[in-house]
């Protein structure tokens, strides 16, 4: 299991993402644990940006909304939750 780590951005983004979204809430920490444990099972929809973004990856919590963060070889950082405009 990878070990998680956040940035103090979306750890702001997180508590507003859950109050405006809270029917969200168990589906958001069922996809961060998911990712900790094996960031590349289907059930994630992981993918690798592109552009001004290739460094991080993208994770779907729904269709309209996504997770972006940095993988490493022993660490998750997640870096930015939202809708998808709002994240790309």
């Amino acid at each position: 299991m990878l070990r998680l780590e956040t940035t103090p951005r979306f750890d702001r983004r997180l508590v507003a993402f859950v109050r405006a979204h809270p029917d969200l809430r168990e589906r958001t920490g069922t996809l961060i644990d998911r990712l900790a444990a094996s960031p590349f099972d289907p059930r994630n929809k992981t993918h690798k940006l592109e552009g001004r973004l290739r460094a991080f990856w993208g994770a779907y919590i729904t269709r309209s909304y996504r997770v972006v963060f940095l993988l490493g070889d022993e660490h998750i950082t997640f870096i930015n939750i939202g809708s998808h405009d709002e994240v790309y």
